[in-house]
């Protein structure tokens, strides 16, 4: 496993130069640019404080509405996107694949480097929100990136898994935006744990997402440390997946060339 990533490292300028290439081509003749970035959840952020707050009455323990989902929405979409578009990258390169030697993994995590500037973004649109409904900046907020860095352990776990997968199986492609649907709504991006009944809370709060989002708002809009014991139990649970699917990804990544 060192020699595999001491091997990607020395490939990282690739990386960036493939993360840069699908940044440019992503905005390329678009009138908005980089704002597409932040329209998405924005928009979103709008309809559901339309449907949680005026049609449905859902308490988010005194935070304002848009704020809760934005947070919640920006976590997401940073996980689900990454997800998405790294799944489908290595067959979506598959010249590249089959006439270039270099690690393979470089092309799935360029796609995470990708969606990251968008997360980067849309935090940058929370802060704007922070400051204009008056929460305060707390030094809860330096907890911030140790709650990314395992988001993107687990994400990363993820993606090399589903990339090298859907190599082998392109059912994965039909099923996965049905997945991230349902997996959305088994976490609490726009409504609050609270009023998940408590004989099944155990079990929700087994979905790592759900501890991450909460930890997110815990820092970001209650200005208080995360709950340790069940981040640190993600941790593990991001490393475990992080092992798994990068040990995958490398042992199936010699049939590439052939299936594809």
């Amino acid at each position: 496993m060192i020699r595999h990533v001491q091997r990607l490292w020395r490939y990282r300028e690739l990386l960036w130069t493939l993360a840069l290439a699908d940044l440019k081509a992503r905005h390329r003749q678009t009138w908005l640019g980089m704002l597409w970035a932040v329209l998405q959840p924005v928009s979103m952020m709008l309809v559901f404080t339309i449907v949680f707050s005026v049609f449905v009455k859902v308490p988010v323990q005194g935070v304002p509405y848009p704020l809760f989902a934005f947070t919640g929405l920006v976590c997401w979409m940073f996980f689900a996107n990454s997800l998405s578009y790294g799944t489908v990258s290595v067959v979506s390169h598959m010249n590249l694949v089959a006439k270039a030697g270099f690690p393979r993994e470089v092309i799935p995590l360029s796609k995470l480097v990708t969606v990251a500037v968008d997360f980067v973004a849309g935090l940058a649109v929370l802060v704007v929100l922070l400051l204009a409904y008056g929460v305060p900046l707390t030094s809860a907020l330096l907890a911030v990136p140790a709650i990314v860095v395992i988001q993107v352990m687990f994400s990363v776990g993820l993606i090399l898994m589903g990339s090298a997968f859907y190599v082998l199986r392109r059912d994965l492609g039909n099923l996965l935006p049905l997945a991230l649907q349902v997996w959305m709504f088994l976490s609490p991006v726009v409504y609050p744990v609270d009023v998940i009944p408590a004989q099944i809370r155990t079990l929700y709060m087994l979905n790592p997402m759900t501890v991450l989002i909460e930890a997110y708002r815990s820092v970001i809009l209650a200005g208080t440390a995360p709950p340790l014991g069940s981040l640190s139990a993600v941790l593990i649970i991001s490393a475990g997946v992080l092992g798994l699917g990068y040990a995958y990804f490398k042992a199936v990544e010699l049939r590439f060339a052939d299936v594809m």
